[in-house]
């Protein structure tokens, strides 16, 4: 009865908590053999029906919660600390949580609920969030930029720049104070093409992959508009020199947005057939159109960065008849080199 009390109303708590609440250590190991409650790590235990109804960033949080209470003086970071901050998280999520320390150097060991990284941690690069102690945005993003595979860091970066919690100086600055450090050749790669014009984390996500296989990133968010002046349509991408729309589809543009059973399924009908003629417009206007989607990214690369090169073989710019409109480009700081795509077959 008091285990089920303590689902009810207490999802989540250690065990001197528990004790706390009038359960006792054999009572909490009795719920964890009956499946009731599941450990998350020593001491900590989470309601497992809470645990099967959260999402990935929701069990993340549980995570972090409890890697805290192990490490009560370390500082959330990396991954762990994009999810706070409201970024993107990366394709594969890891199923542990990201720390940093400055006050020892003995880590984790690859498996457990937590990774302990030892690092400087200057004052100005530890925030507070919801009495979290979390590496600031800044430094968050460029950790993530020398850790974390690059279409993931890119897809982390861009969104912090198109939330304007950071700038391209700012994230420079942070690079720079961490010459030396491991992977820092890793940044210094992902910055030269992190754009916060992009719209979303697939935008971002699969021009870093492009990138990696060869593909310089087109120029994101143009304004198409046919020779009487009529507007098209905001692209996702457009490789000026070569005529050619990049267009990112998410999972669930259309009938992720609607009941396919009801009378919104036909709203969700009436937008793929507007997402048609506009496409059929672009066309006509004279411009080539590459589509792809979340599932083509992630199994079908190959054969997306082939429709990509083909398209910008039958492409030519000379063919458009119309105006466009770009975003302005944003400050990129000058203590960068250039660095060339890390180019490997698709």
């Amino acid at each position: 009865m008091l285990v089920k009390l303590w689902v009810g109303c207490l999802p989540f708590l250690g065990l001197s908590e528990a004790e706390g609440a009038g359960l006792s250590a054999r009572i909490v190991e009795r719920a964890v053999r009956n499946g009731e409650v599941r450990r998350l790590s020593r001491g900590v235990f989470v309601a497992e029906s809470v645990w099967a109804g959260a999402r990935r960033r929701e069990r993340h949080l549980l995570l972090v919660d409890a890697a805290v209470r192990q490490q009560p003086r370390a500082v959330v970071s990396h991954h762990s600390a994009a999810l706070l901050h409201g970024l993107p998280v990366p394709w594969r999520l890891p199923d542990w949580v990201a720390l940093t320390t400055d006050r020892a150097t003995r880590t984790a060991t690859p498996g457990s609920l937590l990774r302990l990284e030892p690092a400087a941690l200057p004052q100005a690069h530890v925030d507070n969030l919801v009495d979290l102690a979390v590496t600031t945005v800044d430094r968050t993003v460029d950790d993530c930029l020398r850790e974390l595979p690059l279409a993931d860091a890119v897809a982390i970066g861009d969104a912090a720049l198109r939330a304007g919690s950071v700038s391209s100086l700012s994230l420079g600055l942070v690079v720079r104070e961490q010459r030396g450090w491991p992977y820092i050749t890793n940044a210094d790669r992902a910055m030269r093409i992190l754009d916060g014009r992009r719209e979303n984390w697939f935008e971002s996500w699969s021009f870093a992959r492009l990138w990696q296989c060869g593909i310089e990133p087109p120029e994101p968010q143009v304004g198409v508009y046919d020779l009487r002046g009529r507007f098209l349509g905001r692209v996702d991408g457009l490789w000026l020199d070569a005529g050619v729309v990049a267009e990112a589809e998410r999972c669930g543009k259309y009938l992720g947005e609607f009941d396919p059973d009801g009378a919104s399924g036909e709203a969700a009908a009436r937008a793929v057939v507007a997402e048609k003629v506009r496409e059929d417009r672009i066309r006509d206007c004279g411009l080539e159109l590459v589509r792809w989607s979340v599932d083509d990214m992630a199994r079908h690369l190959r054969a997306v960065v082939q429709r990509v090169r083909q398209a910008q073989t039958r492409g030519d710019p000379r063919r458009f008849r119309g105006s466009l409109q770009l975003m302005p480009p944003l400050p990129v700081p000058p203590q960068l080199v250039a660095v060339k795509p890390p180019i490997r077959a698709a």
